[in-house]
């Protein structure tokens, strides 16, 4: 296999001439995920989550964040406001 074809697997939308990428990203992940987009360690993130500063989801015992709205949340300067996460979440519904 040359070089341009190893390129090619690789790149979004050339998995067989479709315009679909050839990955997943999933619509939540977990906390040491998160913090690995952030750059920031477990237990600040913990504490961001539960003043509201940084969008979340609690299902059950755990807490998810959605990529998107942790995106948004970094447009949006980083606010560490209590109650900032659900402004984020709600300028992303729309």
């Amino acid at each position: 296999m040359s070089k341009a074809d190893q390129t090619a697997r690789m790149l979004p939308g050339s998995a067989g001439g479709t315009n679909e990428p050839d990955y997943t990203e999933p619509l939540l992940i977990d906390a040491p995920t998160a913090c690995k987009m952030l750059c920031i360690g477990e237990r600040r993130l913990w504490v961001l989550s539960n003043c509201g500063a940084i969008p979340s989801h609690k299902i059950g015992k755990s807490r998810r964040y959605a990529p998107d709205e942790l995106r948004a949340w970094i447009g949006a300067g980083c606010p560490t406001q209590p109650g900032a996460g659900d402004r984020v979440r709600k300028a992303v519904a729309r």
